[in-house]
């Protein structure tokens, strides 16, 4: 986003306006709401409230990654397509809420690292290939989680 970095002179110029949208965006202080931050990503170096700052991320955006990366495990290890009547479910949880999916991923998963970007530890269904449940690393900060599963099940 530096526009120091930028190649050419428009590179330069949209690197100025990412910049600008991105500052924009920025909740700062007694701004940052109390409600609707991303499990694992509130205050977590004891700072007082007010002193802080956040980037809005639409939830939709943790999801799509999610999606994304379940849609491509599964076709580059199985090769197979996620199609009805299997779909996707997306889960944003906090530590205690996602302890059944981690007791069953400690059982029966297996972990895929791009490391250290990425971590996935996933468990897939022998019977079909394709239903599995998934928790998702993001740098070592937050985790999301899905499953997949037809939607007879």
């Amino acid at each position: 986003m530096n526009p120091k970095y930028a190649s050419t002179p428009a590179d330069k110029r949209a690197r100025e306006a990412l910049g600008r949208r991105v500052s924009s965006e920025l909740l700062q202080g007694d701004q940052i709401p109390n409600e609707g931050i991303f499990p694992a990503l509130g205050e977590r170096w004891g700072r007082q409230r007010g002193s802080g700052i956040a980037l809005v991320i639409p939830a939709e955006s943790f999801r799509r990654i999610t999606e994304k990366i379940v849609r491509g495990l599964t076709y580059l290890e199985q090769k197979e397509f996620i199609e009805p009547p299997h779909e996707i479910q997306f889960f944003a949880l906090d530590d205690e809420g996602a302890k059944p999916i981690r007791e069953v991923l400690a059982n029966a998963g297996s972990t895929l690292a791009r490391e250290p970007g990425i971590v996935v530890r996933r468990a897939v269904a022998p019977e079909d290939g394709v239903s599995a449940i998934y928790e998702i690393e993001f740098w070592q900060q937050f985790k999301t989680y899905a499953t997949v599963l037809a939607d007879d099940a």
